[in-house]
């Protein structure tokens, strides 16, 4: 596991600021600076998981920012390289873009106080379709889905703006997924003959934090927000869902779990996201292609 002790604290950049423990830093010898997020607790995988979601993006050609497993004065975590290149990039989070919107949009709650619309796909889309294509956007829905991503905050998604052009960023803080708050402990019991509890991992209580439409009450689960898409979007997500279960198959997602030591991700964490990943692509071919293996 790389140590990234010898790295110096660093003021100035700006993604990523959700509710993680977290700290930026610069290399002293190249000047590449990162933000280093800081493990949860001693028996999460959500480190791993940002990881994980990073080797997941490159297969399917989506931008996300480059994660690496690593320490920290002798606390584990991971490191997220700045998704900034270049000087004159200005990376503006999403809540900048509802906020223009909807001025009295609460974050906290996620709700505008005055329309009492909701932090959902059509409040986004509204917020962001005069700036930059919402192909992106759709894009990062079917990831969440895909991941089972519970976290996508108005501050977890951003915009790239580069000599007054737009473009959707580089997704990044992809943490609260991928099993990763299922202890060693409770795999069993997800594994095992118990096929509720097992559904509520890939659906039932699998939530997504964006609603999809503004006027919904309750969060909806990742798989009500995919059918959403397939219904409203159909012509603009098919040929990445296509790409998705075409891409992810079980040797590549195999491949991409074997990276990891058993020190960090089990072979029972292993067996567990593996699973769960090949079951959320099964859902996902049937709801898009009516096909079921």
């Amino acid at each position: 596991m790389k140590d990234f002790s010898f790295w110096k604290e660093y003021d100035g950049a700006s993604e990523g600021s959700g509710r993680s423990e977290k700290i930026w830093l610069q290399n002293p010898d190249t000047g590449q600076i990162g933000l280093f997020k800081f493990k949860k607790d001693i028996d999460t995988t959500d480190n791993i998981s940002e990881c994980i979601a990073y080797d997941l993006a490159c297969i399917l050609g989506i931008p996300c920012a480059k994660f690496e497993v690593g320490m920290y004065e002798g606390r584990e975590g991971s490191m997220s390289y700045n998704i900034l290149k270049k000087p004159d990039q200005i990376l503006v989070e999403g809540i900048h873009f509802i906020m223009l919107m909807y001025p009295k949009y609460n974050p906290e709650l996620f709700i505008d106080t005055m329309t009492s619309h909701r932090y959902s796909i059509e409040m986004i889309k509204k917020a962001i379709e005069r700036f930059v294509p919402i192909d992106d956007l759709l894009k990062m829905l079917m990831f969440d889905y895909l991941i089972g991503n519970s976290d996508r905050h108005q501050n977890n998604w951003a915009i790239l703006i580069e000599n007054g052009k737009m473009q959707w960023s580089p997704l990044y803080d992809n943490s609260s997924s991928l099993c990763a708050y299922i202890s060693e402990k409770n795999i069993p019991n997800y594994m095992g003959k118990d096929k509720n509890r097992w559904n509520s991992l890939i659906d039932t209580k699998s939530k997504s934090l964006i609603r999809c439409r503004e006027n919904d009450e309750k969060r909806p689960t990742h798989l009500e927000v995919l059918k959403y898409l397939k219904e409203n979007y159909f012509e603009d997500t098919y040929i990445f869902a296509e790409n998705i279960v075409s891409l992810l198959t079980e040797e590549n997602i195999y491949r991409i779990l074997d990276l990891y030591s058993e020190d960090g991700l089990s072979e029972k964490k292993k067996m567990l996201i593996l699973k769960f990943l090949l079951d959320k692509i099964k859902m996902m071919n049937y709801i898009y292609f009516g096909e079921e293996e």
